[in-house]
């Protein structure tokens, strides 16, 4: 009896035909059907409004338009997928690829869109490393697609090209000012140096995540992508979520995860879209070990959790609690919790996506992140912090005085009240939202250098290289 229910145990729950290979919400899988399982999932999402239903599915000849009307707005349907090439953003590549062949088997050649792939590069980066793996998906996986599915590099440091502005924030009263130029000439504007100037890895994180959703949503206006397609799991958007709360950007939620509002900082040229909001890390990762996409992978392992046989080498690296990002934490606590209690997570998800923006005080959005700004906190945070420095009562005080005005932290003090003083005499107000102020107010000089944000700005070409049909 108990050799019969081993076998049962490790036949599918669905085909009732192949061996087992994933068990996942207490469900098992072979490999087939948890693929079709997955990309269920994401399928759904793309036909759940009228607004992608015309980007995906493949137009004829209607009582709406014509046969030509129907082939250009076939033509015309780009949707553009960020790819970092970690497993959630590379398995909704895959199923997309997957859906454009089903649509030329099935709809006589004809296919309702078509797909460019960018890649965001850092200065860091191994630009060889990822031209190597993109050549290899697109001339050998991703053959059948060839003339579809176009792959494109930026480079994160275009996000400096541009006219520049120096954003200043008072130490005492928390008022922002914004100068044209660079204000501080000890600072070079790049990216790498930016981020340098922040003093710990969640900082760093929030201000490069600004930068590459800038240029990703910069790149979709210029090139007229009618959708976004984040590759963003669950346990994603639930991380991002608490994250968002943590870092007292709580009303920022609503406007980031809206898959039914156009972009109004975009002139409202393209719509969000989550396709794998319903899917878990867990199970992407184990999709990924069934269609053999863990060899595309970079920087980023693939968990093995929900397999049957375990791979063996699919641990993290582990960090001290020191090292990690806010975002790193809450993901730590959603992988603990989701063996047994997977639920949290969709429930985090679900009661973000209910929640509505608050309405916006200012007329203009956050100098920075370019979000809505919601709360007075430039008054709140005067209200409950004392900034007035203690006068010198006696010599000893003032001898401690002059050593610290001569140490490297009292010069750099020095240096900031002259930069201050320029940038409020010359500068324009630079309104800031809170999680903006907090990251100012903590890096060096409480300033950084930053684009105008117009439409110049956006107007400005990002450098970019595509991949060439030789792979040249």
């Amino acid at each position: 009896m108990a050799n019969q229910r081993s076998v049962k145990m490790s036949v599918c729950r669905r085909c009732r035909l192949q061996d087992a290979s994933v068990v996942s919400r207490k469900e098992w899988f072979c490999n087939e059907c948890f693929q079709k399982f997955v990309s269920a999932k994401q399928r759904k999402q793309m036909m759940c409004e009228p607004y992608f239903q015309d980007i995906f599915k493949v137009l004829y000849q209607d009582k709406i338009r014509s046969a030509e009307e129907a082939g250009l707005q076939n033509q015309q349907s780009k949707v553009l997928v960020p790819l970092s090439f970690g497993s959630s953003s590379l398995v909704m590549l895959d199923i997309l690829n997957e859906t454009l062949t089903e649509q030329k088997q099935t709809q006589r050649g004809n296919t309702g869109f078509q797909i460019d792939v960018l890649i965001c590069l850092k200065a860091g980066d191994d630009r060889d490393t990822y031209q190597k793996i993109v050549k290899e998906l697109h001339e050998e996986r991703y053959a059948m697609n060839h003339e579809k599915l176009k792959f494109h590099f930026i480079s994160e440091e275009s996000f400096y090209d541009g006219e520049l502005r120096t954003i200043l924030l008072d130490n005492q009263g928390f008022a922002s000012k914004s100068i044209k130029g660079q204000l501080d000439l000890s600072q070079n504007s790049t990216v790498e140096k930016l981020l340098a100037q922040c003093p710990d890895k969640s900082s760093r994180k929030d201000l490069d995540t600004f930068i590459q959703r800038h240029l990703i949503k910069k790149y979709a206006y210029q090139h007229n992508h009618k959708a976004i397609l984040w590759g963003h799991s669950m346990t994603k958007l639930a991380d991002e979520t608490i994250s968002l709360i943590v870092k007292g950007r709580g009303s920022q939620i609503s406007p980031l995860l809206s898959d039914t509002e156009l972009n109004p900082l975009y002139e409202n040229k393209f719509k969000n879209m989550f396709p794998l909001k319903d899917v878990l890390l867990s199970e992407i990762d184990a999709y990924c070990y069934t269609k053999g996409l863990e060899g595309f992978l970079v920087g980023y392992v693939a968990q093995d959790t929900l397999l049957v046989n375990k791979i063996g080498d699919s641990k993290q690296p582990t960090k001290m609690v020191k090292q990690l990002s806010i975002n790193e934490i809450a993901r730590g606590y959603f992988d603990d919790v989701e063996a047994d209690y997977s639920n949290v997570i969709s429930t985090v998800v679900r009661t973000a996506y209910k929640l509505a923006e608050p309405k916006s005080i200012c007329s203009e959005p956050c100098s920075i992140c370019q979000t809505k700004i919601h709360s007075d906190a430039f008054r709140w945070l005067r209200a409950i912090t004392v900034n007035d420095s203690h006068p010198i009562e006696n010599d000893e005080e003032a001898g401690l005085f002059a050593k610290w005005r001569d140490s490297e932290l009292g010069n750099e003090v020095i240096e900031y009240m002259k930069l201050k003083d320029r940038a409020f005499q010359d500068g324009v107000d630079a309104p800031l939202c809170y999680g903006c102020m907090i990251n100012l107010n903590r890096m060096r000089n409480r300033n950084v250098l930053w684009p105008q944000n117009d439409e110049e700005e956006l107007q400005t070409v990002l450098n970019e290289f595509v991949l060439a049909d030789d792979g040249e």
